[in-house]
């Protein structure tokens, strides 16, 4: 894996996609930097990025575009970390597509972002893991959010996180290109946040309500709809539901 360390940054994701045709071909590039002064979210949301407490990471892949599954790639990502969380003994769920949560606070979110060339596409895969965040930062945050550092009151060691991130989504590309998302459907079924609870899902266009059901083997998220019918989900932004 090919790797890059900036010291500030706008966006580590912006910076690949700016830099990506000088990164090396036919392998992973890591951009990470100790400081984001424009981080990004999904929806175009601000990603607070104080310098040296957490880890922002981008991923540069380039994969064929007839790959399995490739809208499901984010999840891999995402998947790679809460193994990760899982291997320290913290017990980290998925809001789908790829939220992670620790006691129904979030701690990483994963922003993918695609560009096309056939038969190639370029995937820029960024990640906001909170490691060291204390409260006064994480009350900054607009939702309910959390860090490995006020889960644990532990400080931990940012660049062997990322070493282990590192390898662990490398090892989960390689499957993944190999047998597409079917091989880690089990696992994020298990971790899945909300399961069996009364969500909203925002498709871009429409308002859903359902019972958050499962994962599909590609992926997709499937909800049980009122009338007992399901329907499954590429994408969209998930809620509880309010009473």
């Amino acid at each position: 894996m090919h790797t890059i360390h900036l010291d500030t940054i706008d966006s580590t994701n912006t910076y690949a996609k700016l830099h990506a045709r000088t990164f090396p071909h036919g392998q992973i590039t890591c951009i990470f930097a100790d400081e984001q002064t424009a981080g990004r979210g999904r929806q175009q949301r601000h990603w607070i990025s104080p310098p040296g407490v957490n880890l922002y990471i981008t991923f540069f892949l380039e994969l064929p575009l007839d790959t399995a599954n490739l809208t499901s790639i984010g999840q891999i990502l995402a998947l790679s970390c809460a193994s990760l969380l899982q291997r320290h003994k913290l017990a980290p769920q998925i809001k789908w597509p790829n939220d992670l949560q620790l006691n129904g606070k979030k701690v990483a979110g994963v922003l993918c972002e695609t560009a096309f060339h056939p038969p190639l596409a370029d995937l820029f895969l960024g990640i906001g893991l909170n490691v060291n965040m204390d409260k006064t930062l994480l009350d900054q945050i607009d939702q309910p959010a959390t860090s490995l550092f006020a889960e644990t009151h532990t400080i931990w060691k940012r660049e062997e996180l990322l070493q282990e991130l590192q390898a662990q989504f490398e090892q989960n590309i390689e499957r993944f290109k190999r047998e597409g998302f079917a091989p880690f459907h089990s696992l994020f079924n298990s971790i899945l946040a909300m399961k069996g609870q009364a969500v909203t899902l925002f498709d871009g266009q429409t308002t859903w309500s359902g019972i958050c059901d499962s994962v599909t083997p590609q992926g997709e998220l499937r909800l049980l709809l009122p009338l007992g019918q399901t329907k499954t989900f590429t994408s969209g932004d998930v809620s509880l539901r309010r009473p």
